[in-house]
């Protein structure tokens, strides 16, 4: 019985020297960490983290405050250069931000805000500059015009004198391949008529109108259209107004912004499928 009892003492004191070999280990992972580190810091950071690491050696907390954060902030904010290349490479991969918080990439909005200076002096020229309205928001380059000079009350049959303005909206926007929406809109003053029951029905019919003519004398890409009916449920001004009433009545001319591309797209694969 003495003799096992030995030969067990024997075999547990043959494995002892796994516990200081491991902790020998350990101390030069953490000796090269600070040599590398101390190799790519100033003097003061280098001073911070032997502090640091002369915590862990002598039953200090170690590199982490008590919140979990580093005592020793990362390379970025030690190394001045390195923050400047992160910041520059994050500004590239975003694109351009814009003041009403959209974001383009850089050359969709040169593009962009060349169609709106071309559409812009040419209504000027045209004496319809108070009628039309420009402006880029997050759904791309919106072109408003006011239903008055292009169709009859309860009517969607486009106004022949005011037909060509439209052609050269279309041949203006069919520079640059982008996916168009027309967008119908009304007041709330009810319509019931054999052919439209309802302002859905009227504007819906007032932007196929004009997606038809677009087609037909733009040349523009049928495959690129989107039309909207919105009757009075999208207004800009009061109806309770006159003034509010006239603004609401208008059709909604859209170069979408590239981010939804994929969108259509989809919807074009879907009824492919159909």
């Amino acid at each position: 019985m003495a003799k096992n009892k030995k030969h067990h003492e024997e075999e547990e004191g043959g494995e002892a020297w796994l516990l200081p070999y491991s902790d020998l280990m350990t101390l030069l992972l953490a000796v090269f960490i600070v040599l590398f580190a101390v190799s790519q810091m100033d003097s003061a950071k280098a001073e911070e983290m032997a502090t640091a690491f002369g915590g862990i050696f002598n039953g200090g907390t170690g590199i982490l405050n008590s919140d979990g954060t580093s005592v020793i902030p990362l390379y970025a904010d030690t190394m001045p250069e390195v923050k400047e290349n992160v910041i520059s490479v994050e500004k590239e991969s975003v694109g351009e931000e814009q003041g009403n918080g959209t974001l383009f990439e850089q050359q969709e909005l040169n593009e962009l805000e060349q169609i709106k200076g071309e559409l812009q002096e040419y209504f000027s020229e045209v004496g319809l500059e108070n009628e039309v309205t420009l402006r880029i928001d997050e759904r791309g380059l919106v072109i408003s015009l006011s239903s008055t000079i292009l169709f009859d009350s309860g009517s969607a049959e486009i106004k022949p004198k005011n037909k060509d303005e439209l052609i050269t909206i279309a041949k203006t926007i069919n520079k640059i391949d982008h996916y168009i929406r027309i967008e119908g809109h009304t007041d709330n003053i009810p319509i019931n008529t054999t052919a439209y029951p309802s302002n859905w029905e009227l504007s819906a019919a007032r932007a196929a109108q004009v997606v038809k003519l677009f087609v037909d004398k733009g040349d523009i890409n049928p495959e690129k259209m989107v039309v909207i009916g919105y009757g009075e449920f999208k207004p800009i001004g009061d109806n309770n107004t006159v003034e509010g009433r006239a603004r609401n009545r208008r059709i909604d001319i859209i170069m979408l912004n590239n981010k939804y591309n994929s969108l259509e797209d989809q919807i074009e694969d879907v009824n492919t499928v159909g």
